[in-house]
C-alpha cells in the first residue's frame, strides 16, 4: 500500500483539476488548469527513476546500442528491437549519452502524441489524463517504451481511419510498426473499425466473451492447432505462455468493472453514437478490447498484451458515458463513482515493490544495480 501513495496523490490531483475545469466557465482559467496538469504529468513521468520493471531490459539495450543493430532486426531475437526504436535510441545517445535523457525524450514524444489524440475529442484534459493513467497508462508510458510510441502513433492515425484516408493511415501504421511488431494488428482495422454494427451484435459478442471467461473455456490453442498458423516460432511462444502465464479464471473488481462498462455501453449504445460520430470507432475498439480480454483469458499474458492495444477506448467512452445521463444528479453520481473507482484501481496497480517511486528532480534515486537487486529479491525465484 505504501508504494501506491505517490500514484494515488497524482490521480487524486488530476481528478481535482478535472473538477475545477468542469466548474469553470472562464476559458483562460481552463487553459491554465490544462497546462498545469500537463506539466505535473510530465514531471512525474518524464523524470522518473527506475520504476516498474522494463528498465531492466531497456537500460542495457541503451548502453550497448550501436549502428550495427540498426541494420539487423529479427522478430525471433529477443535481444534486438525494431529499427524505429533503435534509431531513436541512437539519436538520443548522439545528443546526450544518458539513459534518463532517453526516458525524458520518449516521455515527451508520448505526451505530445497523447495530447494530439485527445485534441478535439476531450475537453477536460486533467480527467482524461487520470483515466489514461489508471486504465493501463502507467504501464504503457513507463513499462512499454517501444509499444507506447507504437500505440500512440496508431491513435493519431485514427483520424485518417475516420476520414477514410487510407494512405496517411497506413503510413502511420507503418511508422508504428518500426517501434513494435504488434502494430501489424492495426493494418486490417482500417477496413472494419469505421463500420457501425447493431447493438445486439455487440451484446452477443460481449455475452459470448463473458461465458468463455467465466466457464474458463480454452479456445486459443484449439484455434492455433486447427488453422495451423505461425510455424515453429508461434508454437514456441504458445508453449512459453502455456507454461508460464496460463492461469485459472477468478472473479475480481476488474471483471466487475468490465462487466459494468460493457453493459453501460450496450444501454447507451445509440446515445454514445449521437454524442460524436467517431464513437463508432471507439465502441468497436472497446469490443476488440473485450474480445482480447475474454476470448484469450486462458493465457493471462496474451490477453493482457492484446487488450492493452485497444484499452484507449476506455479513455474516451468513460467520459462520454457521463454525458449520456440526462439528469444532472445522476451524472454527478456517476462521476463520483468513477473518481473513487480510479483511486481504488490505482492502488491495485501500484502496490508492488517495483513501483516504489522516485524522481531525479527530487534528490538521489536508487541506482540500476540497487533496483535490480530489489527486483530480483522480490520477484525472481532462487535456483
Amino acid at each position: 500500500m505504501i508504494y501506491s501513495i505517490p500514484y494515488v496523490i497524482l490521480i487524486a490531483f488530476f481528478e481535482f483539476l478535472g473538477y475545477i475545469y468542469y466548474q469553470q466557465e472562464d476559458e483562460a482559467i481552463k487553459r491554465r488548469v490544462v497546462l498545469f496538469a500537463v506539466l505535473v504529468y510530465f514531471v512525474f513521468i518524464g523524470f522518473r527513476g527506475f520504476i516498474f520493471s522494463d528498465w531492466i531490459n531497456y537500460l542495457p539495450y541503451f548502453e550497448s546500442c550501436t549502428t550495427d543493430k540498426l541494420f539487423y532486426y529479427d522478430i525471433t531475437d529477443t535481444g534486438m528491437y525494431e529499427p524505429g526504436f533503435t534509431t531513436l535510441v541512437l539519436l538520443c545517445k548522439g545528443l546526450f549519452d544518458n539513459y534518463h535523457f532517453f526516458v525524458f525524450v520518449t516521455s515527451a514524444i508520448n505526451l505530445a502524441l497523447l495530447l494530439n489524440f485527445f485534441r478535439g475529442r476531450v475537453g477536460n484534459i486533467p480527467l482524461a489524463l487520470a483515466l489514461y493513467l489508471v486504465f493501463d497508462g502507467f504501464t504503457i508510458s513507463i513499462n512499454l517504451m517501444r509499444n507506447s510510441i507504437s500505440i500512440l502513433i496508431f491513435l493519431n492515425a485514427l483520424r485518417f481511419l475516420e476520414e477514410r484516408r487510407a494512405i496517411p493511415y497506413f503510413l502511420l501504421c507503418l511508422l508504428a510498426l518500426t517501434f513494435h511488431a504488434t502494430a501489424l494488428i492495426y493494418f486490417p482495422l482500417y477496413f472494419f473499425f469505421h463500420r457501425g454494427y447493431n447493438r445486439w451484435v455487440y451484446l452477443g459478442i460481449f455475452a459470448a466473451g463473458n461465458i468463455i471467461f467465466l466457464l474458463n473455456i480454452h479456445i486459443f490453442l484449439s484455434l492455433i492447432s486447427l488453422l495451423g498458423i505461425g510455424g515453429e516460432f508461434v508454437e514456441n511462444k504458445i508453449t512459453m505462455y502455456t507454461e508460464y502465464y496460463s492461469s485459472s479464471v477468478h472473479l475480481s473488481i476488474g471483471y466487475l468493472e468490465r462487466l459494468m462498462t460493457g453493459m453501460l455501453v450496450f444501454l447507451y449504445y445509440d446515445k454514445l453514437k449521437e454524442i460524436r460520430k467517431e464513437n463508432v470507432v471507439f465502441i468497436n475498439a472497446l469490443l476488440a478490447y473485450f474480445v482480447s480480454y475474454f476470448f484469450f483469458s486462458e493465457f493471462s499474458e496474451i490477453s493482457r498484451r492484446l487488450s492493452t492495444i485497444f484499452v484507449f477506448s476506455y479513455w474516451i467512452i468513460w467520459i462520454d458515458l457521463a454525458k449520456c445521463f440526462s439528469i444532472e444528479n445522476n451524472r454527478k453520481i456517476f462521476m463520483a463513482f468513477l473518481s473513487i473507482y480510479c483511486l481504488i484501481k490505482v492502488v491495485g496497480i501500484t502496490r508492488f515493490t517495483d513501483m516504489d517511486y522516485d524522481n531525479i528532480l527530487f534528490g538521489n534515486i536508487k541506482s540500476y544495480e540497487e533496483r535490480l537487486y530489489i527486483h530480483n529479491r522480490n520477484y525472481v525465484e532462487p535456483e
